[in-house]
């Protein structure tokens, strides 16, 4: 009987335990988030990768949000450098020289590599987020926290947990990651 007793109470504090480092990781993550979204300017830099069945893009994006508005800029490839696409409520306006930004066949309605960090910056606000746990990636202690959008759009955001920075983040619709974003400058 005391050792029914024993295990029992050795099974609940490992339960509590757990709580205790879950809630301490959501902590974290929402006070970056509130410290973050609390700023009035925004600039991200990400190498972008959209995948789908058929082929692998990557484009290196800078996003940038501020007084005069929303906006994202290619760097690379080379090849179309330079376009800039203007998010605005009603709509996206492209800035360019005769050149098109491919955004993959078949990526969701919703997602595309132009789009990436705009759908960061939204998911950021309304994720609501689901899991947290921490990885060791090349010496780097991260914090991970899975946000997920009403519409079933998953986002898995790997952060330097030493100062929250963004370090990575992927992003899913249905069963598949379509996104991926390696930052490489967060303002």
């Amino acid at each position: 009987m005391k050792q029914a007793k024993l295990l029992a109470l050795t099974i609940c504090l490992m339960i509590l335990c757990g709580c205790s480092k879950s809630e301490k990781y959501e902590e974290m993550y929402t006070t970056w988030r509130d410290n973050y979204l609390s700023l009035s300017e925004h600039s991200i830099e990400a190498v972008v990768t959209a995948l789908d069945d058929d082929k692998v893009c990557e484009y290196t994006l800078l996003y940038s949000l501020n007084s005069e508005g929303e906006t994202v800029k290619v760097i690379a490839p080379q090849m179309i450098a330079n376009i800039t696409a203007h998010i605005e409520k009603d709509g996206t306006r492209l800035s360019y020289d005769g050149a098109m930004l491919e955004t993959g066949s078949t990526l969701s309605e919703n997602l595309s590599p132009l789009m990436a960090l705009p759908t960061f910056m939204d998911i950021i606000k309304d994720g609501h987020p689901e899991n947290w746990w921490r990885e060791t990636k090349d010496d780097t202690q991260l914090l991970v926290t899975e946000l997920e959008m009403p519409d079933g759009t998953i986002m898995t955001l790997w952060q330097n947990s030493s100062d929250m920075s963004p370090v990575y983040a992927d992003v899913k619709s249905g069963d598949r990651v379509e996104i991926k974003m390696n930052f490489t400058k967060v303002n």
